[in-house]
């Protein structure tokens, strides 16, 4: 798996305590982020030449489920009673709906109280916020899935960071950082050199930190063509919202007016103002298909003043009407 992005010390030791994983499926998650966890636990006890980690799959129901490419996947069985020193990993879709049964609410929650560590991946960090089991936590969300998150959980400090592994609640956005996340359970349990071994073993040679950001395509293509153009386009990206004026922008990045529009007409091929609007827009329409809110709450959570102006920007981008992307209830 990854490369742990803490320092931990090195021990020569041989690990004793063998430490359980209970993976949870619900309908639509990653296999990709299922496959990337356990492999990585099963690379780990081969690069320690003993067995530091078990693992069982579960589901609500105790039968199969189905990820989001089609695959159907067996589990061992039903909700597991837990013990101290468990990690249960969620795996989950990249939607986010408002509730969740009360038997996992009351599962999540009682093993949270009996000191289990809750690991959320992909759409998991969102089943965790819906338990209520991560208030005033920060959690790791996919890009795509965050905004979503800020607006239905005001209680949660949702990020794009590459993970969070701090307390008893670790999460990921799935993908590629399922493995950035297991790098650094693995270091805690097992050390630095067993972490590497493991990485070197999936042939994982790229080491990021778990602060940074997750791969988006806009802000690291044009970062690697001008540093300056792609901290004018986190700023951004940072206060959708409230969206600033590009003489703000600038002066944030450290450009004047005149420098950050030139630099927007050549590698972007718009202005600020309408690379701004291109963002709150898509993010409202991420808001329309994965929540119910209404559209002058999206409008709002977006930055646009009123529906009618909202409406009209919409339309014009996307060439239908707000309404027509509501999602399905």
């Amino acid at each position: 798996m990854g490369r742990p992005e803490i320092n931990f010390a090195d021990t020569s030791t041989r690990v004793n305590e063998l430490n359980r994983f209970i993976f949870l499926l619900t309908p639509g998650f990653s296999a990709l982020d299922l496959g990337a966890g356990i492999d990585s636990l099963g690379a780990a006890n081969a690069a320690s030449e003993q067995a530091v980690f078990e693992w069982s799959i579960v589901s609500e129901t105790g039968k199969a489920v189905t990820s989001s490419s089609g695959m159907t996947v067996a589990v061992d069985g039903g909700l597991l009673k837990t013990r101290r020193g468990d990690c249960i990993v969620i795996c989950g879709p990249m939607t986010v709906d408002r509730t969740i049964s009360t038997e996992l609410k009351s599962w999540l929650r009682q093993a949270r109280r009996f000191g289990v560590q809750l690991c959320g991946i992909g759409g998991g960090s969102g089943i965790l916020a819906m338990a209520g089991v991560a208030s005033g936590q920060s959690l790791s969300a996919h890009w795509k899935q965050q905004p979503v998150m800020v607006e239905l959980f005001p209680t949660v400090e949702s990020n794009c960071s590459v993970f969070v592994d701090e307390g008893p609640i670790a999460t990921c956005g799935g993908g590629v950082t399922t493995l950035d996340l297991f790098s650094s359970l693995i270091g805690q349990a097992c050390g630095q050199t067993v972490a590497s071994r493991v990485a070197d073993q999936l042939l994982y040679a790229s080491v990021r930190p778990k602060d940074g950001r997750q791969t988006q395509t806009d802000l690291f293509r044009f970062g690697r063509r001008h540093e300056k153009l792609a901290t004018a386009i986190m700023i951004m990206r940072e206060n959708l919202e409230n969206p600033l004026s590009p003489s703000v922008v600038a002066e944030s990045a450290g450009l004047s007016t005149r420098q950050l529009e030139r630099l927007f007409q050549r590698y972007v091929g718009t202005s600020p103002k309408n690379y701004m609007t291109r963002l709150r827009l898509e993010r409202a329409r991420t808001l329309l298909q994965q929540t119910d809110m209404r559209v002058l709450d999206v409008a709002i959570a977006c930055g646009f003043g009123s529906a009618s102006y909202f409406s009209k920007c919409f339309r014009r981008y996307f060439g239908t009407s707000p309404h027509m992307q509501q999602k399905s209830v």
